[in-house]
């Protein structure tokens, strides 16, 4: 009997072991847990020719932003996948395209494939983070467009109901947004995509001691070494900050996205966090009673410092959302060489066409 995955699709192995630690992977990687790495690792440790593990791994660097290995991964997916069935083919081409950076063509190839293919899961994961980071002004209605094709051939899925939550809330559909991620976690509890939802539900409707209850709550469970602990722990200090709390918000910086595991995140989210926490360090008035004299004036030089060099490590011309974010760390830590070159690049993907390096990021 040929071999699935959860989503009766083929998984080309001879070898059990591989199957099953690629399906274990598979479903931490879509519910955002720790150790999707290390099960596609034991995937590719059972059988090194299951290319659709090797496209696993290349996932997983592109979340922890290292676009080196991702590229590499995705070439040697490509090289092994020969053997395989159409649909194993077609998934590592499409994915291919995305993680090179080549997201028109990869957004061609995945439409034409979901089309015969809809529960193609990871390679639908990937699409929905695409095209939301792909700079297009109608991008979210387009991801909600593009997922809500999809949903008659999932039914009552837990990943999906938290993908298209996600869609849902970032389009201003809140309580449908709602709806799906509380079922979702009914079903699997420990998906922080899911989770993350709520979070900005809360947060869009001014449910703020709610949402801060729930995410304290959820993440008192939640693996530290996941890769998205870090941006929960971003929505945590913005509900804080909100309070008025910006003492509780810096500690979480401090313990939560300072020593991150993932690079990516912790550029991004820390600077997005300690820019909003000197903003309002400077507002007496956005201090919770009696916090703005316990808490005194503090040096964040030393954050920026490290901020800029995480960005170092992650940075890459074509991820704008990112740049933005490392063009923040690099001013406040006064490195403007890195800040120059940071410049250039996205210049030079503005030249090429990028719809939003010019328009947006570079002003």
């Amino acid at each position: 009997m040929p071999i699935t995955d959860r989503y009766g699709l083929p998984v080309t192995t001879t070898s059990a072991v591989a199957a099953e630690r690629f399906q274990e992977g598979m479903d931490r990687l879509l519910s955002f847990s720790a150790g999707a790495e290390a099960c596609f690792a034991a995937a590719v440790e059972a059988d090194e020719g299951l290319a659709l593990a090797h496209g696993g791994g290349a996932l997983v660097a592109v979340v922890q932003g290292d676009a080196a290995t991702a590229r590499a991964a995705a070439e040697t997916a490509r090289r092994t996948v020969a053997g395989a069935t159409r649909r194993e083919r077609q998934h590592v081409e499409a994915l291919y395209a995305l993680v090179g950076g080549d997201t028109a063509r990869g957004l061609d190839l995945v439409d034409e494939h979901v089309a015969e293919f809809p529960r193609d899961a990871l390679l639908v994961n990937q699409t929905s983070s695409a095209i939301g980071l792909g700079g297009r002004s109608d991008r979210e209605q387009f991801r909600a467009a593009f997922l809500e094709r999809l949903a008659p051939a999932y039914g009552d899925d837990w990943w999906f109901h938290s993908a298209l939550g996600f869609a849902y809330h970032e389009v201003g559909r809140l309580e449908e947004s709602r709806r799906l991620s509380e079922r979702s976690l009914q079903q699997y509890p420990g998906n922080a995509n899911a989770s993350h939802n709520i979070a900005h539900v809360c947060f869009e409707t001014a449910e703020i001691d709610t949402g801060l209850a729930f995410l304290r709550d959820w993440m008192a469970g939640y693996d530290r070494r996941a890769s998205f602990h870090c941006h929960l722990a971003w929505h945590v200090a913005m509900f804080e900050l909100h309070q008025g709390h910006l003492d509780r918000a810096l500690a979480v910086f401090q313990r939560d996205i300072l020593r991150a595991v993932n690079p990516r995140l912790a550029m991004i989210d820390g600077s997005a966090l300690l820019w909003r926490l000197e903003l309002d360090d400077a507002d007496d008035e956005r201090w919770a009673d009696g916090e703005r004299a316990a808490a005194g004036r503090r040096d964040d030089g030393p954050a920026w410092r490290t901020l800029a060099d995480l960005a170092a490590r992650v940075s890459r011309p074509g991820f704008v959302f990112g740049e933005v974010h490392a063009a923040l760390a690099y001013a406040r830590s006064g490195d403007t060489a890195a800040l120059t070159k940071l410049i250039d690049g996205l210049r030079d993907v503005d030249a090429k066409g990028h719809p939003i390096a010019g328009t947006v990021a570079l002003p």
